[in-house]
């Protein structure tokens, strides 16, 4: 076996062991909403505007960030990104969507779709799949999954190695 190979191997048995042990991983009672109306027929209005606020939020804090819409779709299928705006003069960037967000007992998670109509989440800087979009639309139905890490290119690289810096480099 090549170095390389037993390398990698050695990575992503590592992945799914350090997922486990930060426990990252959406409890049990997560649902996905795609807007708060959605959620107001479960749960009440306040905690859906809030969770929606606070995911929204988080989304535009720690969302994968690219300086062309073409690295993005690469990461995260075509379509699937737009154009955002840095504020303070930074400058424009591309990310991907936001579809929705999970809630449960004290977990608010933004939600995005990934290619192939994944569901994605990014938890401490690294992405997983949470399941996926049935349905071609804009917005299909979300069927959950298992919590799995999203492997990206190179050694040990994940999208948000494309972040961009706010101090202007």
């Amino acid at each position: 076996m090549k170095k390389s190979k037993a390398v990698r191997l050695v990575l992503l048995g590592g992945a799914g062991i350090a997922f486990a042990g930060c426990d990252q991983s959406p409890p049990a009672d997560a649902k996905f909403f795609a807007n708060v109306g959605e959620c107001a027929q479960v749960r009440d209005q306040q905690t859906c505007e809030r969770a929606f606020a606070d995911s929204k939020a988080q989304f535009a804090a720690e969302a994968p960030r690219f300086s062309r819409k073409e690295e993005c779709e690469a990461e995260f299928g075509s379509g699937n990104c737009e154009t955002a705006s840095g504020g303070s003069g930074i400058g424009s960037f591309f990310m991907p969507m936001m579809m929705g967000y999970m809630l449960g007992s004290a977990f608010r998670q933004p939600v995005y779709r990934g290619p192939g109509n994944s569901a994605l989440i990014n938890r401490g800087g690294s992405i997983y799949k949470v399941g996926s979009f049935a349905g071609s639309g804009a917005m299909g139905r979300f069927e959950p999954g298992r919590v799995t890490p999203v492997q990206r290119g190179g050694f040990g690289a994940t999208a948000n190695t494309y972040r961009s810096t706010s101090s202007g480099g």
